[in-house]
């Protein structure tokens, strides 16, 4: 079992403090109480135990507000959060491959990726967090706090909770959304859909393909000439009459953030992609990236990872990219280009925090290619280096003798 990191300690600690200084302070105030009580008693002087009364009174009423008031002041800042036993960054992408990975949030929140799941927290904010599971299922429970705010993105869906126990299902391939409540009440929503709220015990299955098909398009609606007449746009305008400004066009990252991938790709095809991709800062082009890849385009993200690459080298960003890389050949099949990826993350960021997957990723991918040698010398390195790693039982079993 791993020992406690130092920041752990250090928040046992406060609060031991806090709770030590809370008996200290509530019996100062007690005896203070009673040797007032003493004396008023001695001097069979009632006003003056009243007011001793209401002193101490006084005195513990302050003394719980200055020592409760202190973690309150910590609620402005983003929730923290741990995958395992490691502090959590957001825009981490955090992968379950045969075991499964836990998160565990500042606020008493959890959320479990089962095995052959792949999420994303996108976001944190001192009311709560926003995660985009790319496939497979997370079990989640989110502490009812006031004013708690989570969300979890799905393809074009949203779920958005408060405080409930909940488990969301979703399969890239072919669009399927589920989400299954066994406490508290969740909202979910799509594009042109309307929010369905689900309660404990309730199951909810849908298809992003048959929420396209029942929203209207552009192309479906008539054409201003066939509308009905008390529909058609006057043909004189009065020049004095205020004209309504057309409200501005969501961001992409808004858009992306909120689930609606394809939208948010949308808007950027709208100003260019290639320009985008020539001006965009770094971290703004893998959310690009991770976009188009959401939004089914393989090839857009791959262009924006490359463009990361060339523009930010040597910066933790275009590491992210190279691993990205390797992950979408590995998606489309090419075992081959994977392994180049990967073994150029490894070699550029041995330390960095995908390290471990890309380790475990060339144990498959060689193995998968049939190349027993680089897949044995892929799993000795890997067991050297993460012997307790997701990875394992595969290093294992291919350095197993036949």
């Amino acid at each position: 079992m791993k020992s406690p990191s130092l920041e752990v300690l250090g928040r046992r600690l406060r609060d031991d403090l806090s709770r030590h200084e809370v008996v200290e302070r509530v019996s100062e105030a007690r005896s203070r109480r009673q040797l007032l009580t003493r004396v008023a008693t001695r001097h069979r002087r009632p006003i003056r135990l009243y007011w001793a009364a209401s002193a101490a009174a006084t005195v513990l009423a302050a003394t719980l507000i200055f020592v409760f008031a202190k973690p309150r002041a910590a609620e402005g800042e983003p929730l923290s959060f741990w995958v395992e036993e490691r502090r959590g960054r957001v825009d981490e992408w955090v992968t379950a491959r045969d075991a499964e990975q836990s998160m565990r949030f500042s606020d008493g929140s959890s959320v479990v990726a089962a095995p052959h799941t792949t999420a994303r927290v996108m976001r944190v904010t001192p009311e709560g967090a926003q995660l985009t599971l790319e496939r497979g299922h997370v079990d989640a429970h989110v502490v009812h706090r006031k004013g708690s705010r989570w969300q979890v993105a799905a393809g074009p869906f949203v779920v958005r909770v408060t405080g409930t126990r909940f488990r969301v299902s979703w399969d890239p391939q072919t669009e399927k959304l589920l989400v299954k409540v066994t406490e508290g009440r969740v909202e979910v929503s799509a594009d042109d859909q309307p929010t369905r709220a689900l309660t404990a015990g309730s199951l909810l299955e849908l298809s992003a393909a048959v929420a396209r098909a029942t929203a209207p398009s552009s192309a479906e609606r008539p054409p201003p000439s066939e509308l009905a007449p008390q529909q058609a746009a006057p043909a004189e305008v009065d020049s004095a009459t205020p004209r309504k400004v057309a409200a501005p066009k969501p961001d992409f990252r808004d858009l992306s953030t909120a689930g609606r991938y394809r939208e948010a790709l949308a808007a950027v095809e709208q100003l260019g992609f290639a320009g985008q991709c020539a001006t965009l800062s770094a971290r703004d082009l893998l959310t690009l990236a991770s976009t188009a890849r959401l939004a089914g385009r393989a090839d857009r993200a791959r262009e924006a990872y490359l463009a990361a690459r060339q523009r930010f080298p040597s910066t933790s960003e275009a590491h992210i990219a190279t691993f990205s890389l390797g992950r979408l050949a590995s998606d489309a099949g090419r075992a081959s280009d994977a392994v180049t990826w990967f073994q150029r993350y490894l070699a550029e960021a041995p330390s960095g925090p995908l390290a471990r997957e890309a380790a475990g990723r060339l144990v498959e991918l060689w193995h998968q290619l049939g190349n027993q040698a680089a897949a044995q010398r892929a799993a000795e390195s890997y067991l050297k280096s993460y012997p307790g790693g997701p990875h394992a039982g595969l290093s294992r079993s291919v350095l197993a003798p036949q």
